[in-house]
């Protein structure tokens, strides 16, 4: 007798025996029986995702009024530390302009030292004229003093003033003022410019004499060496 627990063989050429359905699965009627995995104890989540599979799906988007990526904080071109990046969008190097400020401040201060340096020359210049004018004046108002008049007249005067007066009629007139040693120069106007490259130097004054007073006034007139150009001598 066969056990009933236990299985029939499986002949060749013989269908294999019914198995009955699983739980949860209808009974099939008709054909071969399938053979079909039982459905997990576990059943899945309404909603979610099904357990041990990959999940699938479009991409995510935010919800509305919100942006879908995080905003740099940070503007284009400009680092974390703050600093603009040299280039044709960052900021201009601030090298530059100090070169520029540089570059002015030395032209500026060259036209002032050129300046004071010219100011300098012509001061120079006119004192030297004005101290030689004097010096000039000084000499011939010594030699006419001392009676030396002819030399005054020789070394001294111009030649278009000797043409305008002879040395006899110099001479004379010198004579005619009677002057000692006492008698002293002192000027109270003297004047000197240049135009065109000649130089003039006016003297006015006073011949201070024992017992009396001579008015004078000189002019010399030169590129180079100054020569009398005027004489006046006055009681």
């Amino acid at each position: 007798m066969s056990n009933p627990q236990q299985p029939e063989p499986n002949y060749p050429g013989q269908n294999p025996p019914p198995v009955p359905p699983g739980p949860g699965y209808p009974p099939q009627t008709g054909g071969a029986p399938q053979w079909q995995q039982p459905p997990s104890s576990a059943a899945p989540q309404a909603g979610g995702p099904q357990a041990g599979g990959p999940q699938y799906g479009g991409p995510q988007y935010a919800a509305a009024g919100q942006e879908p990526y995080a905003r740099n904080p940070y503007p284009q071109g400009q680092s974390q530390s703050g600093q603009y990046p040299p280039g044709q969008f960052g900021q201009p190097p601030a090298r530059k302009s100090r070169k520029v400020l540089w570059i002015v401040l030395s032209i500026v201060a060259g036209v002032i030292v050129l300046a004071v340096v010219g100011v300098l020359l012509l001061v120079n210049l006119v004192g030297n004229a004005t101290s030689k004018a004097r010096s000039l004046a000084d000499e011939f108002t010594n030699l006419v003093v001392s009676g030396q008049t002819e030399q005054a007249y020789d070394n001294y005067l111009s030649q278009p003033l000797k043409d305008e007066l002879d040395k006899q009629s110099f001479m004379d007139g010198i004579a005619s003022l009677e002057l000692d040693s006492s008698c002293k120069p002192n000027y109270n106007s003297v004047n000197v410019n240049n135009n065109n490259g000649n130089n003039k130097a006016d003297l006015s004054g006073a011949l201070q004499c024992d017992g009396k007073t001579i008015d004078l006034h000189y002019v010399f007139e030169g590129s180079n060496d100054l020569k009398m150009s005027s004489i006046r001598l006055r009681p």
